[in-house]
């Protein structure tokens, strides 16, 4: 097909019909390039997985899963860099097979994805070298979220003390978590709901991480503007997780945000609920807790009203963009985050014997100050000569 291009022109849809009529005279044209055509089922799934894994801007090369960068798809290099990586790459499974990993009973396709650098999706913003932590090292402030007159006056390290504080969480299980991630995001836009529901799709397959959520909605804040962001809030300070679970994974759907929006009541989602407790505190919460939390989001967060963000262990991502954060991405970046210092410090916290919670905020505040350190040489003891001969 190629060849029938001209230098500085590009394939048409005609020149792949004439040479597939020229090649095989008896297709069907239509099947094969039809709307509904199996090949076109394909090049959909295709077009998806390529959205799913993040890569960036077409053109895409990768080897064995690896991408090239853009100056390593210079034509004129292309070649050498193959070779390097064939290189390279022989090298590996080498020593894969000299130390027992690989044989020829194994998969050496499978064995590749096994490897601990593998991920399903490639997030430049997780993945970047640049990043911002909270600062959560404050005396203790005697303050609530509720309080939003006297949270305006604090600074950003004892507003982050308060928001962590008082933040509640969903949870499988009562134990100590070593990733903790917060949600800044409007509940009331589709948006917001869309990156909720993305992160409670992750929770169901992992039992490491536990979920808190920030409002920061994007229009003024009133009891009108505000109706999901109110109905979450209620369910995360009165329910058990598996209610709040069932709650959130309900409201994040837009056929029922539709309803709300058009007078629908929020009790009669309540099903299997306590729901006297629910509608108390929903009925009582007011609006201060959320001015608080969009207060904080846009002065610590540094967010403009109705952006998002995903906070993990204190490092802000964000502002995100409406289509940026996949289910796939929270389990990129909780990984990424074990990977670091969190699996460590739990494993010190654990044997202190504190409490789920404060266990789970201890490894949260000491993984954002770590993490924020500039990164230093490793120690190293130096024995001095006269010390040997003594």
């Amino acid at each position: 097909m190629y060849r029938e291009v001209k230098d500085g022109e590009i394939l048409t849809v005609n020149q792949v019909k004439n040479v597939l009529r020229n090649e095989f005279p008896h297709a069907d044209i239509q099947g094969i390039l039809g709307v509904h055509s199996e090949y076109d089922e394909k090049r959909k799934a295709g077009a998806t997985f390529y959205k799913k894994t993040g890569l960036g801007p077409l053109p895409q090369a990768l080897f064995n899963g690896v991408p090239f960068n853009s100056e390593e798809m210079d034509a004129a290099k292309l070649e050498t860099i193959i070779l390097q990586r064939i290189m390279d790459a022989t090298g590996f499974f080498q020593r894969a097979v000299f130390m027992g990993l690989l044989n020829d009973h194994m998969d050496a396709i499978d064995f590749l994805m096994d490897q601990c650098n593998v991920v399903s999706r490639i997030n430049p913003t997780i993945l970047g070298n640049e990043k911002r932590y909270l600062n959560f090292i404050s005396a203790a402030v005697p303050f609530g979220a509720h309080d939003f007159s006297t949270f305006s006056f604090l600074d950003s390290q004892d507003k982050s003390a308060i928001i962590s504080e008082n933040m509640p969480y969903l949870t499988k299980k009562d134990v100590i978590y070593a990733v903790t991630i917060w949600i800044a995001a409007d509940f009331d836009k589709p948006s917001g709901r869309r990156l909720l529901s993305n992160a409670l799709k992750h929770l169901k397959t992992s039992s490491r991480i536990r979920l808190g959520i920030l409002n920061n909605p994007a229009s003024k804040i009133t009891e009108d503007t505000t109706i999901i962001a109110k109905g979450i809030l209620a369910a995360f300070l009165t329910q058990k997780n598996s209610n709040i679970r069932n709650f959130l994974s309900k409201i994040t759907k837009e056929e029922i945000a539709s309803s709300l929006a058009t007078g629908a009541k929020i009790k009669k989602f309540l099903v299997g609920m306590d729901d006297n407790t629910f509608e108390k505190k929903y009925n009582t919460l007011g609006v201060d807790i959320i001015k608080t939390h969009q207060m904080f989001c846009q002065e610590v967060l540094r967010l403009l009203p109705g952006q998002m963000a995903v906070v993990s262990n204190g490092r802000i991502l964000g502002p995100l963009n409406e289509s940026e954060f996949y289910a796939e991405d929270f389990h990129l970046l909780e990984k990424i985050t074990l990977g670091t210092t969190a699996e460590k410090i739990k494993a010190i916290v654990k044997e202190m014997g504190i409490s789920s919670r404060r266990g789970s905020d201890l490894i949260m505040k000491v993984d954002a100050l770590l993490s924020s350190l500039p990164k230093m040489d490793v120690r190293q003891h130096v024995e001095f000569l006269k010390e040997q001969h003594r």
